[in-house]
């Protein structure tokens, strides 16, 4: 009999110490998962607002970046602005007479010293920014005399040059108020280009690809930009598809017109952009 109590107590003894054993082994195991969780939360924690921080120091840099391209831009806005204006004035100055109008071609130092301004701040304008001002490059430079083969000079219709910047000068000014927010309209932008295609399409010579066009994109010796805009407008589809077809031969020419391949890329991304 006391055997068997002895056992009973010693079973009932090793019990409690299993039980016991289990709850501190339980215990400490949940302690120690705890822990390590506890350990990798503080790591995420860390590397979150490392990653967090980045974040905000990159947004900072792009804002300081946003906001130094916008104050350069909008000098090189102004500052282009005011010269294009201070060319006219010289212009007018210079060569008006009443009752004749515009004698002569633009100063030719007022228009180096836009050229130069120009290339100073033409990092900071887009397409449709550069469309306008080679335009109004390109008026000012159709005012000069031209030297014919016998070795004479032929004058060109000054006014007619001043009267295509004048036309062109409020649009770039609208893109300006575009550009910096204060206006949304679209309007110039358009119109810039689609100046700029049908006069490149007239200008240029190429049997290949019709050009000079014939028909409804022709332009008349007397056609002024307005009237040359409503014409590409009124035609805008045929508009597009010889610019397209005039972009691939020159773009298959090996690069002998650079300059022209440029222009017409430049229009056809204002005017038909590429879908996303």
């Amino acid at each position: 009999m006391d055997t068997i109590l002895s056992l009973l107590s010693g079973g009932a003894a090793g019990f409690v110490l299993v039980w016991l054993l289990r709850g501190w082994i339980s215990e400490r195991l949940q302690q120690s998962i705890r822990h390590e969780y506890s350990q990798k939360l503080e790591n995420h924690k860390a590397e979150l607002n490392t990653r967090i921080q980045a974040i905000q120091h990159e947004s900072q840099l792009q804002q300081l970046r946003t906001s130094l391209f916008f104050d350069h831009q909008r000098n090189a806005f102004a500052s282009l602005l005011a010269k294009i204006a201070e060319v006219n004035q010289a212009w007018i100055d210079k060569e008006f007479v009443n009752d004749e109008g515009l004698r002569g071609p633009v100063p030719y130092d007022a228009y180096k010293d836009l050229q130069a301004t120009f290339y100073t701040h033409q990092l900071f304008f887009d397409n449709a920014c550069l469309a306008a001002i080679d335009l109004i490059l390109k008026c000012y430079s159709d005012s000069f005399s031209i030297d014919e083969r016998s070795g004479d000079r032929y004058d060109r219709d000054a006014g007619a040059a001043y009267d295509a910047v004048q036309f062109l000068q409020p649009r770039l000014a609208e893109l300006f108020q575009n550009r910096i927010g204060v206006s949304t309209s679209r309007r110039a932008e358009r119109e810039i280009a689609l100046l700029g295609s049908i006069l490149i399409l007239n200008k240029h010579h190429f049997k290949k690809v019709g050009l000079p066009p014939n028909g409804s994109l022709k332009l008349d010796h007397d056609d002024r930009p307005a009237e040359a805009v409503v014409i590409a407008e009124s035609n805008f589809d045929e508009l597009i598809e010889k610019l397209r077809e005039f972009e691939s031969y020159l773009k298959s020419d090996g690069g002998w017109y650079h300059e022209a391949a440029l222009k017409t890329t430049r229009y056809l991304e204002i005017l038909s952009p590429p879908l996303d």
